[in-house]
């Protein structure tokens, strides 16, 4: 697999990031997601995710922060947090992991988000955050399998003109359990055997469609 840059800036990477979303959070008082938002909107993130030296090494998680707000908003927006020091945050393990998917998996933030927003991430600080980084990797990648599985149970659906009501009558699958796989709420890869064997039926594809990438 191919990385976003030199193994060599990982860890400097990784802290700046962490750091990043603690002062954006407790500095700032901006929500994560939205700081994401600005972040990949101002065009930091793509500095970043390009492992441009500048950012991801040379530039501090207080300095992030300070170029993302002054590209979003203008100078007049900063706040001084020149020097500060917390014990361990979930924002620092949610910014830590962040990049070290980020740098790992080679996707854009971007479509990180697509997968899953900071906020989520942040709310699997229990129990990820006394595993390594790479079950949270496993997980991630686990949750973009189970969303393209979702995205490909409302294609079928929707190519025979059901409507979910309909589908779930025809295939005896509860109505709301149906939705939760159609959101990736709930995992179709772990319905039971009967479950996926009765959709792929009704919607006339292989079972393999709703289940494997």
């Amino acid at each position: 697999m191919a990385h976003s840059y030199d193994q060599i800036y990982l860890d400097d990477a990784m802290h700046n990031l962490a750091e990043a979303l603690e002062v954006a959070s407790y500095f700032y008082k901006f929500k994560l997601d939205f700081f994401m938002h600005m972040f990949i909107t101002s065009g930091v993130a793509r500095q970043f995710e390009a492992g441009n030296p500048k950012y991801i090494a040379g530039k501090s998680g207080i300095e992030l922060v300070e170029e993302t707000v002054i590209r979003t908003y203008g100078p007049s927006k900063l706040i001084e947090c020149a020097s500060y020091y917390m014990d361990p945050t979930e924002e620092y393990w949610t910014g830590w992991v962040l990049a070290y998917f980020q740098w790992y998996s080679g996707k854009s933030f971007r479509e990180i988000q697509n997968i899953i927003t900071i906020e989520d991430l942040k709310n699997k600080y229990h129990p990820y955050h006394e595993m390594d980084e790479d079950k949270i990797v496993e997980y991630i990648y686990d949750r973009a399998k189970n969303i393209q599985a979702a995205k490909r149970l409302q294609a079928y659906r929707k190519k025979l003109g059901l409507s979910q009501s309909e589908l779930s009558k025809a295939a005896g699958v509860n109505l709301r359990t149906l939705q939760q796989y159609e959101s990736g709420a709930k995992d179709i890869s772990k319905a039971s055997a009967a479950t996926v064997v009765s959709l792929g039926t009704v919607l006339k594809c292989p079972v393999e469609d709703l289940i494997l990438l």
